[in-house]
């Protein structure tokens, strides 16, 4: 094995491993999509959920036939961390990252840049990506719906300061592009019941359509107090999402929910201890 490559570490867990199977599987999933084709200004960030594709694979295809066929320079693939704990945000030193479908390159000029303007913050540290799920799964359906020639940036955040959202948008603000995309990796309320998680779901998006961060924060207190449970989250990256809600407020994005269900809605969970889907798009005004 290449050590400058990152290999999958959730192939055939989350999505298959087998390359026709992967590839029948997302086209199947985007061919599934009902969603008009409307005409907007170029899409220059979409939010869509991370979980095995059997659950939230057609969510994300909403999120990602809605840029099929687009052409872009960098990926700035942001999440939270799943699997190792750490404090900061962790970029990744591979040059590429594999799957199934093929090699995609890393730009690691990007990370030298993000270091070096907040060294204190930003690190590459391998480890937190090299078992992490949450920007893996991505990686298949950009290469199925994307033209070739892009290059990714991985971004996990750690356990931060409630305002670590605050640093990270100024620091990718300079370095954003015209012909660059964000991609916010997440998946919404996690295991209230299936009606709970509707009502909490709605009106997370309905915050995110808004690029509503206070009324996002609002939500979520009021939802930890009024189901007193530590086992109910709004969204498992809140800081990856503060971060584009800032980014796409200052550019003047605007924003538009496509798709959502939640894990309740599948034949594969019941209905007891759900998790949320829900796909978002930022474009040019």
């Amino acid at each position: 094995m290449n050590p400058e490559i990152r290999y999958p570490a959730v192939a055939e867990a989350f999505y298959p491993a087998d390359i026709r199977e992967l590839e029948t599987l997302i086209t199947s999933l985007l061919q599934q999509v009902k969603h008009e084709d409307k005409k907007r200004k170029k899409i220059r960030a979409i939010v869509t959920p991370h979980s095995g594709y059997l659950y939230s694979g057609a969510i994300a295809a909403c999120a990602y036939k809605a840029i099929t066929g687009s052409s872009f320079k960098n990926v700035f693939l942001m999440g939270h961390a799943h699997a190792y704990l750490f404090e900061g945000i962790a970029l990744d030193s591979h040059k590429a990252w594999h799957t199934p479908l093929g090699n995609v390159p890393v730009n690691t000029s990007i990370n030298t840049r993000l270091i070096k303007l907040a060294p204190e913050l930003v690190h590459e540290l391998d480890i937190a990506h090299h078992s992490d799920h949450i920007l893996e799964v991505q990686i298949p359906f950009l290469l199925r719906t994307l033209k070739p020639g892009f290059s990714i940036v991985p971004v996990l955040f750690g356990e931060n300061a409630i305002d670590v959202h605050l640093n990270a948008a100024d620091l990718l603000l300079p370095l954003l592009n015209h012909d660059d995309l964000l991609v916010v990796s997440t998946d919404l309320s996690h295991y209230p019941a299936y009606s709970d998680a509707n009502t909490i779901d709605r009106l997370t998006l309905e915050h995110i359509a808004s690029s509503d961060i206070k009324g996002l924060e609002e939500h979520e207190r009021r939802t930890i107090h009024e189901y007193a449970s530590d086992e109910i989250s709004l969204c498992c990256s809140p800081d990856a999402l503060k971060t584009l809600l800032i980014i796409s407020g200052k550019l003047g994005w605007h924003a538009e929910k496509l798709c959502y269900n939640n894990s309740g809605d599948t034949p594969h969970d019941d209905k007891m201890n759900v998790v949320g889907f829900g796909s978002v798009i930022f474009f040019e005004p």
